[in-house]
């Protein structure tokens, strides 16, 4: 019998995306005990997003390339024994480790919990890892990857309702910060686009050709004003360089921490992205998404609800997958977007209702 203000540690390490297919876990929770305690165990360059979720107690970090890459580093030795100290100070009801692998495994080893939750033999991404949990499920196929995480959790409690809680998220921000959004925002009368041109994986972006003749034909549909988002060099070039082809109409966004993107994201019209992180951070607002996919699968990893579309490319080499194209990383074409039909491209966005915000 699980005692009145349990406590739950959440073992997903990485990576942001991931983290937020998490989630719904969270809103599980938190409804199911409502003076429940939820901690998390995070990769410390991921934490930022987790320290801003309002129901998210402690976040315990730890740098495990670091201390992999420097293993008799004493600097490296203390950061971890630090990290073992601090977890170690709770005793939780149940730890859900919904990553699965190797160094998940090490982190439950150091934990004191009387539940260690794991994925089952057909699913665990490491098979070491079910020597360190002692209740495992293995979700049921065909769904989409935050049922995959919320039937794990479920499991635990013999709880089969498999009711998907909202996405929504409201993350912690400087007010002061926020207006500045919201006087941006004001002060455009037309639809406003957040545009997302980039990802971590060239095969998994539109080409700068549909990309821009899509973009085109939003112009004609519903007369929009752009904002291109980046977060890293590469995508600050690409924006940059799609924002003088709509220079009147468009606007480079500074960057962003992500409590704050997302807090935009909740403000405008729209997000155009792919399969990436700014799709799967704006899943967790009320905005609707236009996305595209090819080595991914829309139906695995595409955000739930009648708000998200999407746009799935066709493998020309007729490879078949239920998550990821397993030439993801090394096609060298990237076909089943880069040649995608404009003409395909331009009709996603027809259907759209375009009332302002």
């Amino acid at each position: 019998m699980i005692q009145q203000d349990p406590k739950f540690l959440i073992v997903k390490t990485s990576s942001l995306g991931d983290i937020i297919h998490t989630f719904p876990v969270i809103s599980y929770l938190k409804n199911k005990f409502t003076n429940c305690r939820i901690d998390w165990v995070v990769e410390s360059p991921f934490a930022e997003l987790l320290l801003a979720h309002p129901d998210i107690q402690t976040v315990f970090t730890i740098d495990s390339k670091k201390w992999r890459k420097s293993p008799l580093a004493k600097k490296n030795w203390r950061e971890y024994l630090a990290f073992r100290k601090s977890v170690q100070k709770n005793v939780y009801d149940y730890v859900f480790d919904l990553q699965g692998n190797v160094k998940s495994s090490l982190i439950l080893a150091s934990l004191r919990a009387k539940n260690k939750v794991g994925f089952g033999k057909k699913s665990v991404p490491e098979w070491p890892n079910l020597f360190f949990t002692n209740l495992r499920f293995n979700p049921s196929p065909g769904k989409n990857i935050r049922e995959d995480y919320l039937s794990i959790v479920q499991s635990a409690f013999n709880d089969r309702s498999m009711a998907l809680p909202t996405e929504q998220v409201i993350l912690k921000n400087d007010p002061i910060e926020m207006r500045r959004v919201d006087e941006m925002v004001d002060s455009y009368k037309r639809p406003l686009i957040l545009v997302c041109p980039s990802t971590r994986w060239p095969n998994k972006e539109l080409s700068y050709t549909s990309l821009l003749s899509f973009l085109e034909q939003l112009i004609q549909d519903c007369d929009p004003h752009f904002l291109f988002s980046w977060g890293s060099e590469k995508e600050r070039e690409l924006s940059s360089a799609l924002h003088a082809k709509f220079e009147n109409r468009s606007s480079i966004l500074p960057y962003l921490k992500l409590p704050l993107l997302h807090y935009l994201m909740g403000r405008v019209d729209l997000l155009v992205a792919m399969d990436s992180l700014p799709l799967h951070l704006c899943g967790t607002t009320q905005t609707k998404t236009l996305t595209f996919f090819g080595p991914s699968s829309p139906l695995k990893y595409r955000p739930l609800g009648a708000n998200h579309r999407s746009l799935w490319g066709e493998c020309p080499y007729k490879k078949k997958f239920e998550k990821r194209c397993p030439l993801l990383r090394s096609c060298k074409t990237g076909a089943c977007l880069k040649a995608l039909p404009t003409q395909s491209v331009g009709e996603m966005c027809k259907s759209l209702d375009w009332k302002k915000k």
